[in-house]
């Protein structure tokens, strides 16, 4: 390596100069140490100085031209066993003696920058070339072909050979031969590219033959452009020695040892898991933890090793879990688990023991502390003698007093500590005496409690704790605070009174007025007002709002459709509590310093809302009381347009009587009086004179009067019938028949059931009449009516077996003066409307099952 120089300091050994040169090096020696930085360039691969490791030397060299190996010629070796020399990258040999030690320096110095030169180029100067080259815990050397390339000091002293041995000696000589034949494979499955172990265990047999065990880990590399390996040894006799005693006490030991995997499968299982678990040792080996331990509780362990691994700490608090057993069930574990990732062990040593009993026991003993700490009730306990022997922490949560002030003390104290009044004593002292004296089991009451800047309700149960012999030692009392219960029900009959007051308004201002009279002096709710829907101006309209309201938001106009957030309430249907108003893009009113606003819709009305200045304020039971004052005020609000909109019809019908009744007048005498006339002048005429004229003038006469009497009909039955009777159907259709029916005897009617009506008896018996001669006029004389009540819902029908109505005149058949016979007037289908609508029912026309018109009228009056 001609192009590489080796910096001598000091005298060095006799000869050694000219065995490095002979390896291809050139050599420059310097008389100091301080001379060496005078001749380091870029073409110096190493340093050999004699006498001591000098640390702050080799930094200086490296800081100069970078990480090249310093050798220090020590005279006796001592300080290759420094490990802080070894790290800080100095490599101390001894001082040969011999011309043979001296080769051996001359070829560990080239095999140093060999591979200090081979590990620079591949970046590895700092990383790789420190871990392998500086640190001799383990013995390092490359391999190639099988013989040694490189090796460390390490090396050396496991072997027992010295560096002129180890570069003639092949490598499977220092293997153990019942491990030749497994490592010679392993090295050829590796070489073929197969999947090969990185690490294994294997014995060395050292100069003196004596066997080590060993622990080896294995890379393949590329070793000045030829394929090599590189090899990492580390002596683990002695641990294993330890490993078999520590492996017995593990195997006797009663608590279950495993060992878990930093992958989280169990590696190795103590016998005890037989005892503790059920299995066999071996019969878990490989298994996720996390499949044998119950869902619940695997979360909490995993949590806890996680930790353990994330921190490096060695070992974890007590964790218990549930671990699934031989038989399928669950037993209790609690583990502790040691971290050794970063060790051989590379995983977790957990230590585990059965607490399956003891928990069970624990949960006995705490399970009268657990109810009576965690019922969210006070809980007390006194003697046969009244005095206080315990008080658990929430009966005192609403004080500052300790429970020592209590506890001792005759439940008196209470009332000297001015928390009851007399009367409320009475009431507990009564209790109690009745508990303790036998003559009660249970003793329920309800008194009001005084504490600093508040009234309370709470409400007592008082029970006896009864001795062996069957008397009363003592009692135990439950308190429940029942405040907002009570507040709630006060609140709630409130407003069932309020509703009262809603039930007697008779316009939506009225209602409006009210439900905001309700949210101030009943919900507490300063800041409220009601928004009622406008469909004239499409907006919500405030109608009612609280002085303070008026005092935030001012003047407020009406709110158009799609704006703000009473809008996005409405439409949506819901109430909604929002917080943090200020910030919303969607408030209609800006600035207003609202920090909440409640928005509770009437649905199809309008929104009731209320808002607060403070955070917090609005999140209580009032929520449900005003969605209760919701309710009421829609119900409300829908009666009062109900009443409106009959207001509305009834003055509608009135000037429709009106024009009927005028129009019947018309009809009665400016129609029928020239009518008559007319017919008797006809007579006179017959006497003078006969012929088919005059029959054709009679017969326009007779179609004249039946148009007549049947706008007459129609005018009168189209009033709204304000009285009704109960009807049989039966009766009055047999009536009809009589008289539509007296010119076609051979027509048949047929009355299937019995039906009762609801009617004015007249016109019934006129829309029959009507319905009947309209089926004898298009069916024949020979037609068959039916006449029965509908079979799901109210009402009856009329049907015939006639032609029935071509599909396309139907939608003209009621009305007024529409007909397809020459000998109709057209109005007979159109007074049967009228009698439909006068008694506020239902008439629609289908096709019966013979082919002919079928009507179905129904009962159910809509008005």
């Amino acid at each position: 390596m001609s192009d590489s120089r080796v910096v001598l300091v000091d005298e060095c050994p006799e000869g050694l100069v000219e065995a490095i040169e002979r390896r291809g090096f050139t050599t420059e020696t310097c008389a100091d140490r301080d001379a060496v930085f005078g001749a380091l360039d870029d073409g110096v691969g190493g340093v050999v100085a004699r006498g001591a490791v000098d640390t702050d030397f080799v930094s200086r060299v490296r800081a100069r031209i970078g990480v090249v190996p310093v050798f220090f010629l020590g005279g006796d070796g001592t300080a290759s066993d420094d490990d802080s020399a070894a790290s800080a990258g100095a490599i101390a040999v001894d001082d040969p003696q011999t011309p043979a030690a001296t080769e051996a320096v001359a070829a560990r110095v080239e095999r140093a920058i060999e591979f200090s030169r081979w590990a620079s180029a591949g970046r590895n100067s700092d990383s790789l070339y420190r871990t392998v080259v500086e640190q001799s815990h383990d013995a390092i050397f490359v391999t190639q072909d099988g013989e040694f390339r490189f090796w460390n000091r390490r090396l050396a002293e496991l072997t027992g050979l010295s560096d002129g041995e180890l570069a003639e000696t092949p490598v499977s000589s220092v293997v153990h031969p019942d491990d030749r034949e497994r490592a010679a494979d392993i090295a050829a499955t590796r070489r073929r590219g197969d999947d090969a172990p990185v690490s294994y265990e294997i014995h060395i047999v050292d100069a003196d033959g004596d066997t080590r065990e060993c622990s080896a880990n294995v890379k393949e590399i590329e070793y000045h452009g030829s394929y090599g390996v590189l090899v990492s040894v580390r002596d683990v006799t002695e641990q294993r020695a330890t490993e078999a005693q520590f492996r017995g006490l593990v195997e006797l030991a009663r608590d279950l040892v495993t060992l878990v995997g930093t992958d989280g499968r169990i590696r190795y299982q103590s016998p005890s898991v037989a005892d503790v678990l059920g299995f066999e040792p071996d019969e878990l080996v490989g298994s996720s933890v996390a499949e044998l331990i119950h869902p619940d509780d695997w979360g909490r362990v995993a949590a806890v090793f996680d930790h353990a691994l994330q921190t490096d700490a060695d070992g974890t608090d007590p964790v218990r879990y549930r671990h699934r057993n031989a038989e399928g069930s669950w037993t209790w574990l609690e583990s502790v688990g040691s971290n050794q990732a970063d060790t051989s062990v590379d995983g977790f040593v957990v230590t585990s023991r059965n607490v399956t009993e003891q928990r069970s026991y624990e949960q006995r003993l705490k399970r009268y502390e657990t109810i009576v700490e965690s019922i969210g009730q006070g809980a007390y306990v006194v003697d046969e003698s009244g005095v206080v022997q315990f008080i658990n922490e929430t009966a005192l949560s609403r004080t500052s007093i300790p429970m020592s002030s209590f506890v001792g003390r005759h439940v008196s104290a209470l009332r000297d500590a001015g928390y009851l009044a007399a009367d409320q004593y009475e009431r507990v002292r009564s209790a109690l005496d009745a508990v303790l004296g036998g003559e009660s089991e249970r003793e329920r009451f309800e008194i009001e409690l005084s504490l600093p800047g508040e009234e309370y309700v709470v409400e007592f149960t008082v029970s006896p704790i009864v001795g062996d012999d069957g008397e009363a030692v003592g009692a135990v009392g439950v308190s429940t605070d029942v405040t907002e219960r009570k507040r709630y029900e006060q609140r709630l009959n409130a407003l069932h009174a309020s509703t009262r007051r809603l039930t007697g308004a008779t316009s939506r201002e009225e209602v409006a007025d009210i439900v905001r009279e309700a949210a101030t002096e009943i919900l507490d709710y300063a800041i409220s007002g009601v928004l009622l829907y406008d469909e004239s101006q499409d907006a919500l309209v405030p109608t009612a709002l609280t002085d303070e309201a008026r005092e935030v938001f001012g003047d407020v106009p009406p709110v158009p459709r799609g704006t703000g957030l009473t809008w996005e309430v409405f439409e949506r249907g819901e109430h909604n509590l929002y917080r943090d108003v200020g910030s919303n893009p969607r408030r209609f009113v800006l600035d207003a310093g609202v920090k909440e606003e409640l928005i509770v819709p009437i649905p199809d009305h309008g929104v009731f809302f209320v808002a607060s200045l403070d955070e917090g304020e609005l999140a209580d039971q009032r929520i449900a009381l005003a969605k209760v004052l919701a309710a009421n005020t829609r119900a409300v609000l829908d009666r009062v347009e109900r009443e409106r909109l009959l207001r509305k019809r009834e003055r509608e019908l009135a000037s429709q009587n009106e024009q009927l009744e005028s129009f019947a007048s018309v009809v009665s005498h400016d129609l029928k009086n020239p009518l008559n006339a007319a017919m008797g002048y006809l007579d006179l005429a017959r006497e003078k004179y006969d012929g088919d004229e005059l029959d054709r003038v009679a017969d326009a006469h007779e179609r004249m009067a039946g148009i007549v009497e049947d706008v007459l009909a129609l005018a009168q039955n189209g009033q709204t019938v304000e009285e009704a009777e109960r009807l049989s159907l039966r009766s009055v259709a047999e009536a009809a028949w009589t008289t539509a029916a007296g010119g076609a005897p051979s027509a048949t009617l047929a009355i299937d059931g019995e039906v009762a009506v609801d009617a004015h008896r007249g016109r019934l018996r006129q829309l029959l009449e009507n319905l009947f001669s309209n089926a004898i006029r298009h069916g024949g004389d020979d037609v068959t009516v039916r006449v029965g009540p509908l079979g799901d819902r109210d009402g009856f029908y009329v049907e015939d077996d006639g032609p029935g109505i071509p599909p396309d005149e139907r939608p003209r058949i009621f009305e007024a003066g529409y007909t397809t016979s020459t000998e109709g007037t057209g109005f007979g289908l159109s007074v049967v409307m009228s009698v439909v609508n006068a008694h506020g029912w239902s008439v629609w026309f289908v096709e019966s099952d013979e082919g002919g018109a079928r009507f179905e009228i129904t009962t159910e009056s809509g008005r």
